[in-house]
């Protein structure tokens, strides 16, 4: 089965299905392989539409064989492991830079389902995706929020789920004027870990203290996780959030995550 076009290599796509994990073996009832059932999940999260909407040429066993699958992996914690386990690969094949991290959000509208909120700033109801990337842009962990959550309170949260075989941090964080805080300096200033943010500018009111230091040089490098959002946009499941359950649209979100990642290791 080739899958040129969901941009997969065979072997890539080979790899992620033996990795995933896959149901017991059953007396009444044949287990259908990961490998006949990835490329209906893959069509659902590249082309945005109904689950019942898979077509026959791409999986003949059915959309709730596609669904079942994709619910029984996220279950299993197994879009994770493997995201991890593809990250360790890049990191021996230097594909990683940890040097250099870059953090930033996006706003994924939705109707009102379970983890979504009203932001002000878009006016729009959605959720947020807080996104983490190395240097060059590859993504390295990630978090969902409600859209009225602001990007500052899940900028912690997302740093402290970095998982790259024994390294568990960057070396110095790039991120914009919104993640500006005291609390979140001091406490990344606490884990070693370097903050290159710009301060924001009141009209009003002077910020009391040392200002911050801040390199616009390095500043540039954020246009990869500005890339990496639009990337995962490119997934029209990510355009609008269809899911009402939460978890099932953070694995939605893994999965992209993973398949980014996937192309870039050389099987």
């Amino acid at each position: 089965m080739r899958n040129a076009t969901f941009f997969l290599a065979q072997s890539q796509y080979d790899w992620l299905a033996e990795h995933l994990p896959a149901p017991p073996p059953s007396k009444t009832k044949p287990v259908t392989p990961n490998n006949e059932l990835l490329n209906g999940v893959l069509f659902v999260l590249k082309t945005g539409c109904r689950w019942q909407d898979i077509p026959v040429s791409i999986c003949v066993h059915g959309y709730s064989s596609c669904w079942r699958r994709f619910s029984f992996w996220r279950k299993r914690g197994g879009l994770k492991l493997v995201w991890q386990q593809v990250l360790l690969l890049l990191d021996k094949q230097g594909a990683l830079d940890l040097t250099l991290g870059h953090l930033d959000g996006s706003l994924v509208q939705s109707p009102k389902f379970q983890g979504t909120g009203y932001n002000k700033r878009h006016h729009r109801t959605g959720t947020n995706i807080s996104l983490l990337t190395e240097k060059s842009g590859l993504p390295l962990t990630n978090m969902t929020a409600k859209g009225n959550r602001n990007d500052v309170v899940s900028a912690e949260a997302t740093i402290r789920k970095l998982r790259v075989g024994a390294k568990r941090r960057i070396a110095e964080l790039n991120a914009d004027k919104g993640y500006d805080s005291t609390a979140l300096r001091r406490n990344l200033r606490k884990r070693g870990i370097k903050t290159n943010i710009p301060e924001r500018k009141y009209k009003h009111r002077r910020k009391l203290g040392r200002k911050p230091n801040y390199d616009k040089a390095k500043a540039k490098f954020r246009a990869f996780v500005e890339r990496t959002n639009a990337w995962l946009k490119y997934f029209r499941k990510l355009r609008y959030r269809w899911e009402r359950k939460k978890c099932m649209f953070q694995a939605v979100v893994d999965l992209a995550c993973l398949l980014i990642c996937l192309r870039r290791v050389e099987i």
